[in-house]
């Protein structure tokens, strides 16, 4: 940025080069790095419907604010890997907020072959699953929303997490979470 200033000797005009650029960024980044982060873990596998060709499966999240006020959570990117190499890559809308001092539960989806998910779960032990990826969510202090909303501030988290994957019997016994 340039400013300029009146010397007040002879009228004359001096341009000041300022560092005013980064002393702005340093304001947006200290505006954005106040706040709580919410924390993202994956805890478990669900396999559900099943057809001759595909598996849907949910990972569930377990999500934590530990912040004072509400987090509205809006994007999950991930991906998930067996351990026979079979990925399904995702975007899920998370479309909710998450309350403050409080853990809640999330289910994002999967498809993955059934052949990979049913060699998996009838290994002994069963054969492992894994994810990762990033949360995004609008951080609830005004002037960092109005810096989101405007594509300046992107705020996420990471998460990641595995797990044995479980028998389509096993998964079905389990309670339903929805997302």
């Amino acid at each position: 940025m340039i400013a300029t200033f009146d010397s007040g000797d002879s009228g004359s005009r001096s341009v000041l080069r300022t560092a005013a650029l980064p002393a702005v960024l340093l304001a947006l980044c200290a505006a954005g790095c106040g706040v709580v982060r919410p924390t993202v873990s994956a805890s478990r596998m669900q396999v559900g419907e099943t057809a001759d060709d595909a598996t849907k499966v949910g990972i569930v999240l377990e999500l934590t604010n530990p912040g004072r006020d509400e987090v509205e959570l809006v994007r999950y990117d991930y991906a998930v890997v067996l351990d026979d190499g079979a990925r399904y890559e995702g975007v899920w809308s998370a479309q909710r907020a998450l309350p403050p001092g409080r853990t809640v539960e999330a289910v994002i989806p999967a498809v993955l072959p059934s052949a990979s998910v049913g060699r998996a779960s009838g290994a002994s032990g069963g054969d492992g699953w894994r994810i990762e990826g990033t949360l995004r969510y609008r951080d609830p202090q005004s002037f960092a929303r109005i810096l989101y909303e405007a594509g300046i501030l992107r705020t996420e988290v990471g998460f990641s997490g595995s797990g044995a994957v479980p028998s389509a019997a096993s998964s079905a016994r389990a309670p339903a979470v929805n997302p």
